[in-house]
């Protein structure tokens, strides 16, 4: 069985928590070209017009915080509150209002069908219960509200991504003079042993089982887009290894709310 609901919340909250101060730096803004290519995104997806938009699972608010920019009235959900002291201090630091409060994905604490926008990057993965959360996001929702689901193939294990990640392994390697495998094994312990066992999309094939889950829970329109903007950026100013490390692509599922 897998761990109850509470203690196991507590313990995702606890590890987001460990991981809080550095997370900006490994996965935030970094470069100018970076955030010009997010930036098109979520204005392809959000529209030109201000939108009321919802971020969960937040982190550091990363997605929030360029809504904001873009001129939407956003709120940023997450069960960390490492994470949301983050987000705060980075929102101050750009002159942005954005309110970032405590919620859990799964158990919104939100009425019924007010936002335009539910957005989020790299959450559903981490869920216990996802198909609970998707149904809340569509109840926060208006008709005709937009889910924007960001992630990447972060778990596939197709065989030109292992033999590209093994090839910046051996060159961390020999370069370094340092184990990659140690590194990344120690990153992974707050999941593995811990509860990875209870989290159900931790795994290959999520291009094609978010789509599905989203389409269960009610949604229309669905469909996965690649971001290879996104890909670009995200890997521009990176070491070979680095580049070679991290092979695995973004693609976002869009939906609409009936």
């Amino acid at each position: 069985m897998g761990t109850p609901a509470e203690p196991l919340k507590q313990t995702i909250a606890n590890y987001w928590d460990g991981r809080s101060g550095t997370f900006e730096r490994m996965q935030g803004i970094r470069t100018r070209l970076q955030k010009k290519a997010w930036l098109g995104v979520l204005s392809r997806v959000l529209g030109g017009s201000p939108k009321k938009v919802l971020d969960v699972g937040t982190g550091t608010g990363f997605l929030a915080l360029l809504a904001a920019e873009l001129g939407h009235d956003v709120k940023g959900l997450d069960l960390s509150p490492g994470m949301l002291e983050q987000a705060r201090r980075y929102a101050a630091e750009r002159d942005l209002a954005v309110a970032f409060e405590s919620g859990d994905a799964e158990t919104l604490p939100e009425p019924d069908g007010i936002y335009d926008a539910l957005i989020n990057r790299n959450v559903l993965w981490t869920l216990p219960r996802p198909e609970r959360a998707v149904a809340e996001w569509k109840r926060v929702l208006k008709p005709g509200g937009l889910l924007m689901v960001v992630d990447g193939d972060w778990f596939d294990e197709r065989f030109s991504y292992r033999a590209q990640r093994f090839l910046g392994h051996l060159l961390f390697l020999v370069t370094r003079f340092k184990n990659p495998w140690a590194g990344e094994k120690r990153l992974r312990q707050g999941y593995d042993g811990g509860f990875d066992r209870d989290l159900p999309l931790k795994g290959p094939g999520n291009r094609q089982r978010f789509p599905q889950l989203i389409s269960a829970a009610g949604f229309t329109d669905v469909q996965v887009i690649d971001l290879p903007e996104v890909d670009q950026a995200e890997r521009t100013g990176k070491s070979l290894t680095g580049r070679l490390i991290m092979p695995q692509r973004f693609f976002a599922v869009l939906a609409k709310k009936r």
